[in-house]
């Protein structure tokens, strides 16, 4: 299935950017030739990039709240032959300075098309926070991004 012409991008409801990515790790230079030319040919997301070691790709996608166009990426990538873990984030969190485990908002464990929440996420707390602070000032997105 190709990629959707349009999503909604833009902010969400604590005024952080919509937009993602998956992120596969062990990929090699053909694995990376494959989705780049899923990416090219429109299978994939918005775009990708690979580090120079070859350790991780990012697989960017519109919208981390779009669960069918995350499913639709995650099924390409793993009829591309990946079957590990493959960790999501949202572009809000990097902008954030969040790295790491706890800067994941979903994952896919080995060989699935399951999406899931990890048990911890720095950025699920913030806007948790965020959603707490609206409730008791009356107030809209406090979270504004550069």
């Amino acid at each position: 299935m190709r990629a959707p012409d349009q999503l909604d991008e833009g902010l969400d409801d604590f005024g952080n950017r919509v937009s993602g990515k998956w992120m596969p790790t062990g990929i090699n230079q053909p694995f990376w030739e494959l989705i780049r030319g899923a990416t090219i040919e429109g299978y994939l997301g918005t775009g990708a990039k690979v580090l120079k070691d070859f350790t991780r790709a990012c697989v960017y996608t519109r919208d981390y709240r779009d669960l069918n166009d995350l499913r639709r990426v995650l099924t390409t990538l793993r009829e591309l032959g990946l079957t590990g873990w493959i960790n999501y984030k949202r572009d809000c969190d990097t902008g954030r300075g969040l790295y790491g485990r706890g800067a994941l908002y979903w994952h896919s464990p080995p060989c699935t098309l399951r999406i899931e929440a990890p048990r911890w996420s720095v950025g699920r707390e913030m806007d948790h926070e965020s959603r707490l602070l609206n409730r008791e000032t009356g107030r809209g997105a406090v979270m504004p991004q550069p």
